[in-house]
């Protein structure tokens, strides 16, 4: 791990562990606190991005599969930030960092383990690759806000049928509130994902014709299929549910986008970690995911020879 990548890293760790203090001592000052590390994260992370895009000449979406996690990551905690700036003294999403947080430090984490060299599939088309990149980042994006979102459903749901309350500095928006962020975050992801999808299928259709090896069995595809399919599944049945539906709406929602993530995410871990060939994480013979901890991604390629 670089030191560029732990700043921003131990940032978000610095508001995360000042938003668990606000449970006992709910001040204005620790969330402005929480906030603040949360921004020099942000400016962290995006330096860090530009310079590996630099580096690479490559922009942070098409790098490697390493920065488009860390993009993923960045676009969530952006949202969540801008989001409680805007919103600052509305009541009931005080405590959106504590969801939003975690989620932000898995993603990082993960970003820290996976290939840093670019993927050879994408190595033409670049606006088709910026497509595909993009709309699966937005796409991802939703599905974190969504989850998010049913979780706190879920738990203030709990709340208030059994009359408890979970602490001075922990408040919930409305329940009507969050069902309504929550659909609109489903309806958003699942186009998104869609046609990050269907642009991820022309790019291997491109790549069969040319010299690039890909197999339809590599896991990340099969994975990401499989839970697409589920995905829309909840979307087609979001559309006709009924508004006494809000907490099976929540639930669904929660397995389903908790699924996918740690499906997409572990999956690309798993393939790096143990080598599995793969477009999105390893190819036979490559050691991306040792060239994690430089500063900088090396482009590296089957001939090339191991870099220390």
């Amino acid at each position: 791990m670089t030191a560029q990548l732990t700043c921003f890293l131990a940032s978000y760790i610095v508001a995360f562990m000042l938003e668990l203090a606000r449970l006992w001592k709910s001040h204005v000052s620790l969330r402005w606190a929480s906030l603040g590390f949360t921004a020099a994260g942000v400016v962290a992370q995006i330096w860090y991005l530009m310079a590996r895009s630099q580096a690479s000449q490559l922009p942070p979406l098409l790098a490697s599969t390493h920065d488009w996690l860390l993009v993923s990551a960045l676009l969530l905690v952006s949202a969540y930030l801008v989001y409680m700036i805007i919103a600052f003294r509305r009541e009931g999403f005080a405590s959106l960092g504590l969801f939003v947080l975690p989620l932000a430090l898995a993603m990082v984490g993960a970003a820290s383990v996976v290939r840093t060299s670019p993927d050879r599939l994408l190595e033409s088309a670049r606006f088709w690759k910026m497509l595909h990149a993009s709309s699966l980042s937005i796409g991802i994006t939703g599905v974190l806000i969504g989850f998010v979102l049913s979780l706190m459903y879920l738990l203030q749901h709990r709340r208030l049928k059994q009359k408890k309350n979970l602490g001075r500095g922990f408040a919930l928006p409305p329940l009507t509130a969050l069902a309504r962020y929550n659909w609109w975050m489903i309806i958003i992801s699942v186009p998104m994902l869609t046609l990050g999808l269907l642009t991820g299928f022309m790019l291997i259709l491109q790549a069969r014709q040319s010299d690039v090896p890909f197999a339809w069995g590599d896991p990340v595809v099969i994975g990401f299929s499989v839970l697409w399919i589920g995905m829309v599944a909840l979307f087609v049945w979001l559309l006709y549910s009924k508004p006494s539906r809000n907490r099976q709406v929540a639930m669904l929602t929660a397995w389903s986008c908790g699924f996918l993530v740690i499906t997409l995410v572990g999956l690309q871990v798993l393939v790096s970690l143990t080598g599995i060939p793969s477009q999105h994480g390893a190819l036979p013979g490559d050691n991306s995911s040792r060239l994690a901890r430089l500063p900088y991604p090396v482009q590296q390629y089957p001939h090339d020879e191991e870099k220390p």
